[in-house]
């Protein structure tokens, strides 16, 4: 099977920095935090060999035109030539230039750039407004797709979300049915409404490009069933999320297991409140559990959510592990009925021995009875 990874940044730093020498990367807006560490991923040899490592055919490599992540349609087009077999290119423009339809059809037709993107929040336009319909006019008549940015960034106050709300390229798209049309980041907190577009509109598309702890909790086969598994599209937003560590993978890397779990709620002072649950293990990870709870009413459920919690797991019979953590989600299952599927993020970090310790024991349980 073909793997291609449909979201893909490669940055243009010292051009960046030329077109914009009073631009402040203020380490007060956490994207630039590992700015220096995330921009050396950057590097198409780089790319490459983790390309090679995860098994992944193609990326599909995105040009900004923007003050932040910029990288010009000429810099990718330039890349995709030297690495045809690995590398598309999308091209972009800043739809306020007047001669912005000029420039995509030259990316296009000259470049061999295969696609549009946009991130209306860092290019300070309205993707709803008529002035920009000429530039989707284009595309159409390219037959080429076009990426929106969608929901929140990183960039604090350098950017306005209002032009990043999913319900913008909802009047696009009945404007353009023929237009096709990629919502980023799984709508990055703007999720259902960026789900209600993709459901409603046969034209438009979306991307897992989101934070990993994020993608389980989101497409779950409910929804994958509503929009149409063929409407979601695989893309990683690489080089970012922005600091991502080796240890943050590790706090979400579950492993499946079985056994008991008992949930005791606590109070606002954080004392025991007397109301108790037990539920059946299915999953763990060193950054938490989850598992299966009956709940009498939906109302109940809804208020779990954000709740300190203490836990006794036990994955045989006789063992008991203790650990506190917040509720984080909890979703119904639709097959039984009263069952909701709920999450808690520990309030620590499992040792790597605590955690092969808990897998092994359930895993040896449930092979020797």
């Amino acid at each position: 099977m073909q793997i291609i990874n449909a979201h893909v940044h490669m940055i243009e730093i010292q051009a960046m920095l030329r077109q914009q020498p009073d631009l402040e990367l203020s380490t007060d807006i956490a994207v630039f935090r590992d700015l220096e560490k995330t921009l050396s991923l950057t590097d198409p040899g780089i790319l490459l060999s983790q390309m090679k490592e995860a098994g992944i055919s193609q990326s599909v490599l995105y040009a900004c035109e923007a003050p932040i992540v910029y990288a010009s349609n000429e810099y990718v087009a330039g890349l995709c030539n030297q690495n045809p077999a690995a590398f598309i290119g999308f091209a972009s423009v800043n739809p306020n230039r007047e001669d912005a339809v000029e420039v995509i059809e030259k990316a296009i037709v000259q470049l061999g750039l295969k696609g549009m993107k946009f991130h209306p929040p860092l290019q300070n336009f309205y993707p709803n407004e008529r002035r920009f319909f000429p530039i989707y006019e284009k595309a159409i008549e390219l037959n080429v797709p076009v990426v929106f940015h969608i929901g929140t960034t990183p960039f604090g106050s350098m950017v306005k979300l209002n032009q990043a709300d999913p319900l913008l390229l909802d009047e696009v798209a009945c404007a353009f049915p023929e237009l096709r049309i990629l919502l980023t980041h799984l709508g990055t907190l703007w999720h259902n409404e960026s789900f209600m577009v993709v459901e409603k509109n046969p034209n438009v598309f979306i991307d897992t490009a989101a934070y990993i702890y994020e993608i389980e909790d989101l497409l779950t086969e409910n929804l994958l069933e509503r929009i149409g598994e063929d409407k979601v599209i695989f893309g990683t937003d690489y080089p970012m999320p922005f600091g991502i560590t080796g240890r943050e993978r590790r706090m979400y890397a579950r492993s499946r297991i079985s056994g008991v779990v008992k949930m005791i709620l606590f109070d606002k002072e954080g004392k025991d409140s007397g109301v108790a649950a037990k539920g059946d293990l299915f999953d763990i990870s060193a950054g938490g559990v989850s598992f299966f709870l009956r709940i009498s009413k939906k109302n109940n459920a809804r208020l779990l959510l954000g709740r300190a919690v203490g836990l006794t797991i036990a994955s045989v019979p006789g063992s008991r592990f203790n650990i506190g953590g917040v509720v984080k989600a909890v979703r119904s299952q639709p097959i039984v009925g009263n069952e909701y599927a709920v999450s808690v993020q520990f309030d620590r970090e499992l040792a790597q021995k605590e955690l092969k310790n808990l897998i092994l024991t359930a895993r040896e349980n449930t092979e020797h009875p």
